[in-house]
């Protein structure tokens, strides 16, 4: 139970900024899956509470140390505002919704810069954070269902089936990256961070949506690196035989995932025969197809935030989209990636990749790290960032923006811990 303890005695010990800030990062996981806009609150309120602790810092002539890594780590949050200003001065058309969810980027690096220097140490907040608010989204689910198709279902009709399945996933990891974060877990905390992983998985199978699946082996196999000191290449063959051997028990046995599987081959094999292109992933083809077309017709400046949807009648007109495809892209491309291709062009195309690369990249050299918290952190993150990526190949995962909030909030505290400068 050491993480209880040294988290009430931080709250004992801190200011009332440091108070605030830690009560933030305990409650947000929990209320993100239960209480909708409860997202956007908290974060607003920790970037208030973070500029008010660089207005502190500079103050008292301790102002916030930039580095390679800060530095880079700016460029790429702030790299979506860039890319939608860009490509809104071109067309001339200027809007204040596209930058909903690129704000929450460009916002979230007063949140680390104050986060990186004050002496709060999130590892044990965060330890009890993750796998509460997992553990509370299961009761929610079962206790107050919000039933989109037949039994599948979500927390609250704020959360589709598609962003419920990859952030309940995510929490699920993130609770299982947690373990024996800095030390050895306590036997009841240990518990508590493998019924939440479970309960993250179960969320994500029951939901029915296939994108977030695709996520589970390779954060498996990361989760194994992070713990595995000697002998990785046999643990690794021993963890990928695991994981495939799991993947065929839950293909046999579990009737949602056997049926949503199926149905991807079944609609590949309608598509490919030109039988029916009325399908799920028939439609997604469609729709990345003609994000590629319209990139490659305005490949710079792309042809506008939020403007995929209003072509949607020009290509359906030229024969590109079936109906079905049309009216899908009403809504999104079903892929992050080419999205932004085609709205920003590819000023749009680097920022994104650089929202994923870049943070990767600092993580992994905090990998190298001899101080197990900092060294945890980064696995962590490289964890979350890899996780997006593959949600957002089958969906446009920042377009919601309490997700957009999560993702940045999140990714802020753990470059803050993989990159602490101070105090230890």
């Amino acid at each position: 139970m050491s993480e209880l303890k040294k988290f009430f005695m931080l709250v004992q010990q801190d200011t009332i900024t440091n108070r605030i800030i830690m009560l933030i990062l305990l409650c947000y996981p929990a209320l993100l899956l239960t209480v909708n806009g409860s997202m956007g609150i908290l974060y607003f309120l920790l970037l208030i509470v973070s500029l008010v602790c660089l207005y502190n810092m500079r103050a008292s002539l301790h102002v916030p140390h930039w580095d390679g890594c800060s530095i880079a780590f700016a460029i790429a949050m702030a790299s979506p505002v860039v890319a939608i200003f860009l490509s809104q001065a071109y067309h001339g058309n200027f809007k204040a919704m596209p930058y909903d969810w690129a704000s929450r980027f460009l916002l979230c690096i007063p949140i680390y810069l104050a986060l990186r220097q004050t002496n709060i140490r999130t590892t044990s907040i965060l330890q009890l954070a993750f796998p509460i608010g997992t553990l509370v989204g299961l009761a929610v689910l079962k206790l107050h269902p919000y039933i989109w198709l037949e039994d599948r279902a979500t927390t609250s009709p704020a959360f589709n089936l598609i962003h419920f399945s990859d952030t309940a996933l995510m929490l699920g990891f993130l609770s299982l990256f947690c373990i024996n974060w800095g030390r050895k877990d306590h036997p009841l905390i240990l518990t508590l961070k493998i019924c939440a992983f479970l309960a993250g998985v179960y969320m994500s199978v029951q939901s029915g949506e296939r994108g977030a699946w695709l996520a589970i082996p390779p954060l498996l196999l990361l989760w194994v690196i992070s713990h595995t000191k000697k002998n990785l290449a046999l643990k690794l063959s021993i963890a990928t035989l695991v994981v495939i051997c799991m993947a065929w028990l839950s293909y046999s046995q579990i009737g949602i995932v056997h049926h949503r599987v199926d149905s991807i081959f079944s609609d590949l094999a309608s598509y490919s025969n030109n039988n029916n292109k009325e399908t799920s992933v028939g439609a997604r083809l469609q729709l990345w197809q003609a994000a590629i077309k319209l990139f490659i017709n305005n490949p710079i400046f792309g042809i506008g935030p939020n403007e995929f949807a209003h072509a949607m009648p020009s290509l359906y007109a030229q024969g590109m989209l079936t109906p079905y495809a049309a009216q899908m892209g009403g809504s999104e491309v079903h892929n992050e990636i080419l999205e932004k291709c085609a709205d920003t062009g590819l000023f749009g195309l680097l920022a994104i990749i650089s929202v994923y690369i870049v943070p990767i990249f600092i993580f992994w050299r905090s990998t190298k790290s001899s101080e197990s918290t900092i060294k945890y952190s980064a696995f962590m993150g490289i964890g979350l960032v890899l996780g997006f990526f593959i949600f957002g190949l089958t969906v446009e995962i920042f377009n919601l923006k309490m997700t957009a909030a999560f993702f940045s909030l999140t990714l802020a505290v753990l470059m803050a811990e993989a990159t602490h400068k101070g105090n230890h």
